[in-house]
């Protein structure tokens, strides 16, 4: 026999099952990796009966197969990996908070609606609309939120085209944004008058014609972006490299990335992708969105950490448990965590 295959002593009271169990791997498992390399006298069949020796895998066999058999377990409950019309639930709670060094914490909190239809056999559009915001559990009084709120309320909800491999790839129907706006813009100047909020509505309706200009805002927007992931994501077996947006109306960075999966709830699977910046761009690069053409200053560490849970049985979208952190110095400058959650 091959001095490098080992061997287990089958002792008194062992069973194909008990010595899989000790080995933790399925009871088919080991018999068919026992039956592969043995002689064919000692061929297992039912039970052990006249076995003395059992040919059983490495420890590092036995990690490579644990890991396979998770790789298995993503693909039966994701199998097919491409978006789904009831992916989302239709209402979810969302709470924000943007945190920043050497200013005041902001929380957020507000209702989140989630339309998704089918229109193509490639392609979907997402409505969604958001209401009821609270700042720091108080409805935003200040004039600047409450015309912000406003402007976004007469243009919801908006329809994304979202691709069967997710992401959002442009808006279902542009002009129908901005003709929603000019259709009560009469009504907005009668409520909010003056110079600034006739300032701020001419800026918002600037920006709103601009498509281009405009799908870079949402698709860069914190909520958007981890709501709307690239499928492939929670179903990668490999690390990978991609660009994402850290900082909001910014350039996207490069990243490297990974996920885990917890499989140990009954009814829900946790994916969690994690991300770490590896291209090299400064802080001050970043927050002002213009990469300089020579390289200055200290390299910005970023990390992301998504964490989605979907429901096993009918793989929809549950919870998200996200953060987004910069650091300066080894030390946190600004992080974002937002917690989504399914009415």
């Amino acid at each position: 026999m091959n001095i490098n295959i080992l061997t287990y002593h089958v002792q008194k009271g062992d069973t194909i099952q008990s010595v899989a169990e000790k080995l933790g791997i399925p009871k088919e498992t080991l018999k068919r990796y026992h039956n592969t390399y043995c002689d064919l006298k000692d061929l297992i069949g039912h039970d052990l009966k006249g076995v003395l020796e059992i040919i059983v895998p490495s420890p590092e066999t036995i990690a490579e197969f644990k890991k396979s058999q998770k790789h298995k377990e993503v693909s039966e409950i994701f199998s097919p990996s491409y978006l789904t019309k009831d992916f989302y639930a239709s209402d979810y709670e969302v709470y924000e908070n943007f945190t920043q060094s050497g200013k005041e914490d902001l929380s957020i909190t507000y209702s989140l609606s989630v339309k998704l239809c089918e229109i193509t056999n490639k392609d979907f559009i997402a409505e969604i609309e958001t209401s009821d915001f609270s700042k720091a559990d108080e409805f935003p009084d200040d004039k600047i939120s409450q015309l912000s709120l406003s402007c976004m309320k007469n243009i919801s909800p908006i329809a994304f085209l979202i691709p069967t491999q997710g992401k959002i790839k442009g808006f279902y129907d542009h002009k129908a944004i901005v003709k929603k706006f000019e259709d009560k813009r009469s009504d907005l100047n009668d409520f909010f008058i003056g110079e600034f909020s006739n300032d701020y509505l001419n800026t918002f309706y600037s920006n709103l014609k601009n498509e281009n200009y405009l799908l870079k805002q949402f698709c860069s927007n914190p909520l958007c972006q981890i709501l709307f992931p690239e499928m492939n994501w929670l179903h990668s077996k490999k690390d990978w490299k991609d660009y994402y947006d850290v900082v909001p109306d910014s350039f996207p960075v490069k990243c490297h990335f990974y996920a885990e999966y917890d499989f140990e709830n009954l009814n829900y699977l946790e994916i969690t992708i994690k991300g770490k910046i590896i291209e090299n761009c400064s802080l001050q690069e970043l927050l002002k969105g213009v990469r300089m053409d020579e390289f200055q200053g200290e390299k910005v560490n970023g990390e992301i950490e998504l964490k989605y849970t979907l429901h096993k049985e009918n793989k929809q979208l549950e919870k998200i448990d996200a953060a987004i952190t910069l650091l300066h110095e080894e030390k946190i400058y600004q992080k974002y965590r937002l917690l989504l959650t399914a009415k």
